[in-house]
């Protein structure tokens, strides 16, 4: 009965947690306040602190929050949302820049190529390559502003998800 008590007890323990404590001392060294595990002067304040168990730590402090995989997986695509935005805004700028610097070479058109352009003169050819330009930059910018409104709008979606 003795075994089957100390057995039961044994047992047992792993289960039981105590609460444990450490001992610091606080000293004021030349001003400077000090911690150490000995007494570091006569004075010496003795300060307890408690083993914090995390786990229950972290659960007290999100009272009916838990965090779930669910959520975290939604930030981390929240976070994925927001560089792909970024991405293509930056691209829009860099398609913005390219049309400017293309639009100011045919702005530099000649006559002989005007000629070959077919145009009767030179402000008609500068018109039709700028027009043509223009729609090709501007069908490719609006695809881009597309794709950024629905990346907003998905962004939206899971920042409302509890």
């Amino acid at each position: 009965m003795i075994r089957f008590i100390l057995l039961s007890v044994c047992a047992a323990t792993p289960f039981f947690t105590l609460a444990q404590s450490t001992t610091v001392y606080k000293c004021v060294i030349k001003g400077v306040p000090t911690f150490s595990q000995t007494p570091c002067a006569k004075d010496a304040q003795i300060i307890t602190l408690k083993d914090i168990n995390v786990i229950e730590a972290y659960k007290s402090s999100t009272p009916g929050k838990g965090i779930t995989d669910s959520s975290v997986d939604d930030y981390l695509e929240v976070q994925q949302i927001e560089r792909e935005i970024k991405r293509l805004e930056l691209s829009i700028e860099q398609s913005q820049k390219e049309y400017a610097a293309k639009k100011q070479q045919i702005d530099y058109m000649t006559q002989d190529k005007a000629n070959r352009l077919g145009a009767s003169s030179i402000a008609d050819a500068i018109a039709t390559k700028t027009n043509s330009l223009k729609q090709a930059y501007d069908a490719s910018i609006n695809q881009t502003q597309q794709k950024i409104e629905s990346l907003k709008q998905r962004k939206q979606q899971l920042s409302q998800n509890p």
